[in-house]
């Protein structure tokens, strides 16, 4: 499959890319491209431009920065993977990075691009062919979600693995537009909307995650349920934080709506309680409350369920290896 035509641009700054950004209408950043490329031969994303921030100077690192971790937006996968200090002090992570795609992926995709990925279904990420034979769907200019039968709202999935490892972590972000810089939680940048799954404004550009220096401190796993874990897209996966010694959990998963989501209600009935076995298997029940699923993979909701209360049941079991009732 062919890409089609579009400009190309390849700003040496972020001032630069975001005035690109602001005289092209329809214009997409390209940071790895591992996922928007692969949408453009599909034609299911067809931007004017393509703003390759590649070449921008000082957005590829990982450092410790007054207790908190500030990474580059344009740090690859597989540097995150490898690095001796994110290995130890949020294994989480690196889980996670070391679970995206193949290893190209991981050397060229980059954390900001795995944060701001578009949403996934079955009815979406097809070819234009493919599509033809159903008509349209919501996403891609037609007027119903063939996943539930309705006009409206899509229902695509966010299926991206970095996002809930750092929700977990309770990351934040930094955004950068003409007016400034702002911080945000990383929670706050995802809608929950199918058609626009990032809260990003028009000429946004996410340069830096910060993991704060608290989140350094517990014990952190990513776990991922996938035809080929080396190669696909998570059916579930999940991130698990535990500080042991405080009684505190968080946890947050992916594939399971239209934005990574926060397991709050797990949170809640774990957070200041002894964990025993018979708590773990409470726990796995209450994994899929909160989640919207629907069928937009090959998988049942039913089987998505289970697996989401199997997957907290082993980084549960995991995490807290020798601090259990």
């Amino acid at each position: 499959m062919k890409l089609p035509k579009f400009k190309y641009l390849e700003p040496t700054s972020v001032k630069e890319a975001l005035s690109l950004l602001g005289k092209e209408g329809s214009a997409k950043l390209l940071a790895g491209g591992t996922d928007l490329l692969v949408n453009m031969k599909h034609k299911i994303e067809t931007p004017s431009a393509l703003v390759n921030i590649k070449r921008i100077e000082g957005l590829d690192y990982i450092k410790n920065e007054d207790g908190a971790v500030r990474i580059g937006a344009l740090t690859s996968l597989k540097k995150i993977s490898q690095d001796p200090f994110l290995k130890e002090k949020v294994p989480a992570l690196v889980q996670a990075a070391s679970k995206v795609g193949s290893y190209h992926h991981q050397s060229m995709g980059t954390i900001g691009g795995n944060i701001c990925q578009q949403n996934r279904c079955k009815f979406y990420n097809q070819s234009e062919w493919w599509r033809s034979t159903n008509g349209p769907c919501l996403k891609v200019g037609g007027d119903i979600c063939h996943v539930v039968g309705k006009k409206g709202a899509c229902y695509s999935t966010y299926c991206g693995d970095l996002a809930p490892a750092l929700l977990a972590l309770e990351a934040r972000i930094v955004l950068q537009n003409k007016k400034g810089v702002k911080e945000e939680t990383l929670e706050g940048l995802f809608s929950g909307k199918g058609l626009a799954p990032l809260k990003m404004k028009p000429g946004e550009i996410l340069t830096e995650v910060v993991i704060p220096e608290a989140s350094l401190q517990g014990r952190s796993s990513y776990r991922k349920f996938a035809n080929r874990e080396s190669i696909d897209f998570p059916i579930v996966g999940l991130a698990l934080w535990v500080s042991p010694e405080k009684k505190e959990y968080r946890a947050a998963f992916t594939a399971v709506d239209r934005r990574p989501l926060r397991a709050r209600a797990v949170e809640t009935f774990l957070n200041q309680k002894d964990l025993t076995e018979e708590r773990i298997e409470e726990a796995g029940a209450l994994a899929s409350k909160g989640a919207q699923l629907v069928k937009t993979s090959l998988y049942t909701t039913a089987y998505k369920k289970k697996m989401m209360g199997i997957l907290l049941k082993q980084a549960l079991k995991e995490t807290t290896r020798g601090y259990r009732s």
